[in-house]
């Protein structure tokens, strides 16, 4: 199992302002960038799942009943942050905010900043976002363009596994 290290009190699970009867992280005041969402450590998998965060090539870790509710968005307000200790198959994921967050907005972050690939359920979906910069399609970083690539890479928000990748 796993357990939070940081839970930020300025946010909760509620209501999606994305997609409609589900639920998501939300800011209930305002948050400045560069504020830790949460801080996260359990042991490593190789499952990945529909809320399991990647931390290293084949290792994923779940971030537990308040960090599985951060949904993806192309233009996110916070990155993931993972340290991965591999001789004791432990992670820690850390969410911060790269931008601020108003009160009453979603907490997202791009999945193809952590995932080499999705869930089958989650690939290909119709990303709701509904930023001027959304790529149309869920997808983990393996199924992004070159130039998308590229893009998300200039942003310095990927994971460092998926830097070696390019």
């Amino acid at each position: 199992m796993g357990s939070y290290i940081i839970k930020n009190q300025k946010v909760e699970v509620s209501d999606s302002l994305l997609i409609k009867g589900e639920k998501a992280l939300v800011a209930k005041e305002n948050i400045d960038k560069h504020t830790i969402i949460f801080l996260y450590e359990g042991t490593a998998t190789t499952k990945r799942t529909r809320t399991s965060i990647q931390v290293a090539e084949d290792k994923h870790i779940e971030p537990g009943d308040f960090g599985a509710f951060a949904n993806h968005s192309c233009n996110p307000n916070t990155q993931i942050v993972a340290n991965y200790d591999e001789d004791n198959n432990v992670a820690e994921v850390l969410m911060l905010s790269i931008q601020p967050i108003a009160k009453g907005e979603e907490i997202t972050f791009d999945y193809a900043t952590t995932e080499t690939e999705v869930t089958a359920d989650l690939q290909n979906k119709t990303c709701l976002c509904g930023s001027k910069n959304c790529r149309g399609k869920i997808t983990g970083f393996y199924s992004l363009t070159s130039q998308q690539k590229m893009d998300l890479l200039a942003k310095e928000i990927t994971a460092n596994y998926l830097q070696l990748k390019n």
